[in-house]
C-alpha cells in the first residue's frame, strides 16, 4: 500500500512539473528566409529552408516572421535586412538579388506584397518600404495606428514580411547560407510603445548549386507558340508536310527530359503521341507519330512547369486570326508582292516550296467551299 502511494505521488509530481513547464513555455520570435519558387515554378511542399538550383535559375525567397508575442506584444513595426556578406558564403562566386543594385528606384526583385494573405500587416493602414539601394536589401513596415498591431498566438504560424528574387553568378559554386543581419536594431520588431521585442531567432536559407537544373521550363519553340499552319497540302507529293516535329528550347540543359515529362493534347480522345525526343544542349526535338490534327489546336505541355506551345493547323488562315476569309487572300497577295514577309507555313498553301498564284487560288478554294477552318476554341498552354 505504501509503495502504491509513493508511485502515485511521484507520478503526480512529475505531471505537475511537466504541466507547469508547458504553461510557462513561450516560443521565441523568429525571422526565417525560405524558398517558395524557382524560375516562377512553385516549389512542391514549399516554403522550404533548403533548395538546389543551377546557374541561370532565379530563386524567389520569402521572409517570414512567427511567434512575435511571447508576452502578448502587439507588432507595430518590423524591419529586416539581408546580410550582404552571406551572398558570398559558398565555395566561390555569389548568390545575390537579380540585377543587383541595378534598379534602385523601383526594384521588381525585392518587394512587399500588401495583398498577400500572409502579409503580417495586411488590411491595416501602414507604410511599407523596400530599400534595395543598399548592399543588404531591407524591408520595413510601420502601422499608422500604433494600437492596431497584430498579436501572435505563439503557435508557429508564419507571416510574410517581404519577397526577394536571387540568382547565382556564373562562377558560383558550392553551398550558400543566406541570412539576415542578426541585430535586433537592424532586423527587429517594435511594439506600440516603441520597445524592441527580444530576443529574436534568425533562420537561414541554404542554397546548393548543381550543374544541371531541376527547374526546367520551356522558353520558346519552333514553330513558335500560337503559330497556325495554313497549308492545305492536298497534293500527296507536296514538298512540305504538316508539322510532326517541334523543337522546344528550355531555360537550361534538357538532357533529363523524356517523353514522359511532356503531354500532348488536341481536344480529341487520341491526340498524336511522342515517337522520340532528342536533346542538344537546351533544345529538345520532339517527333510525333503523326502530324498534328487538321482543324485543331495541339498543345505540347511540360506539366511540371505548365509551359509549352500551342500550335494550330487551319488551312487558308494566312493572317493567323482564327478564320479563313477574304482578309487571308489580301494578306497572301501582300506576301506574293513582297509587301509582307511571313513564315512559309502561313503562305506556301500548296506546300510546293514556292510562293505564287497557285497559293492564292487555294485560299479562294477554301473560302468558296463555304467550309472555313476556324481556329476558335482550344486551350492555350500557360506561359512563364
Amino acid at each position: 500500500m505504501d509503495l502504491r502511494v509513493r508511485v502515485i505521488g511521484i507520478a503526480t509530481g512529475l505531471l505537475c512539473s511537466l504541466t507547469a513547464a508547458a504553461v510557462g513555455q513561450t516560443a521565441t520570435p523568429t525571422y526565417s528566409l525560405e524558398a517558395i519558387a524557382v524560375n516562377e515554378i512553385p516549389i512542391p511542399g514549399g516554403p522550404i529552408s533548403r533548395v538546389t538550383i543551377s546557374h541561370g535559375d532565379i530563386l524567389t525567397a520569402q521572409i517570414f516572421i512567427r511567434d512575435w508575442s511571447p508576452n502578448e506584444e502587439k507588432l507595430r513595426a518590423y524591419q529586416v535586412k539581408l546580410d550582404d556578406s552571406s551572398y558570398a558564403s559558398g565555395e566561390q562566386g555569389v548568390i545575390q538579388p537579380v540585377d543587383f543594385q541595378m534598379n534602385t528606384d523601383k526594384d521588381p526583385n525585392a518587394f512587399i506584397d500588401e495583398a498577400d494573405p500572409k502579409w503580417i500587416h495586411r488590411g491595416r493602414p501602414t507604410i511599407p518600404l523596400t530599400d534595395s539601394a543598399s548592399a543588404g536589401y531591407r524591408w520595413l513596415s510601420v502601422l499608422l495606428d500604433p494600437q492596431n498591431g497584430p498579436v501572435s498566438r505563439q503557435d508557429g504560424k508564419k507571416f510574410s514580411c517581404g519577397t526577394v528574387k536571387l540568382t547565382p553568378s556564373d562562377n558560383a559554386k558550392g553551398t550558400f547560407s543566406l541570412g539576415f543581419v542578426e541585430d535586433a536594431y537592424v532586423s527587429g520588431l517594435i511594439t506600440p510603445d516603441n520597445q524592441q521585442i527580444t530576443p529574436i531567432n534568425y533562420e537561414r536559407l541554404t542554397v546548393e548549386l548543381e550543374p544541371t537544373s531541376r527547374w526546367g521550363r520551356i522558353v520558346s519553340s519552333d514553330p513558335p507558340d500560337g503559330s497556325i499552319d495554313a497549308r492545305t497540302l492536298k497534293d500527296s507529293k507536296a514538298a512540305r508536310t504538316p508539322w510532326s516535329t517541334v523543337r522546344l528550347t528550355f531555360n537550361s540543359d534538357c538532357s533529363r527530359i523524356t517523353s514522359k515529362d511532356l503531354k500532348i493534347a488536341d481536344g480529341s480522345a487520341k491526340p498524336p503521341q511522342i515517337k522520340a525526343v532528342m536533346c542538344e544542349g537546351s533544345t529538345l526535338t520532339v517527333t510525333l507519330d503523326r502530324p498534328i490534327g487538321l482543324g485543331a489546336w495541339t498543345t505540347i505541355t511540360h506539366p511540371s512547369s505548365s509551359t509549352g506551345p500551342r500550335l494550330g493547323r487551319f488551312p487558308g488562315d494566312v493572317d493567323n486570326n482564327g478564320t479563313a476569309d477574304t482578309r487571308d487572300v489580301l494578306t497572301l497577295l501582300d506576301a506574293v508582292n513582297g509587301i509582307r514577309h511571313l513564315p512559309e507555313y502561313q503562305v506556301d498553301i500548296d506546300g510546293d516550296g514556292k510562293l505564287g498564284t497557285a497559293d492564292v487560288l487555294l485560299v479562294l478554294d477554301v473560302i468558296t467551299e463555304n467550309k472555313p477552318r476556324s481556329a476558335s476554341g482550344g486551350s492555350r498552354a500557360k506561359k512563364n
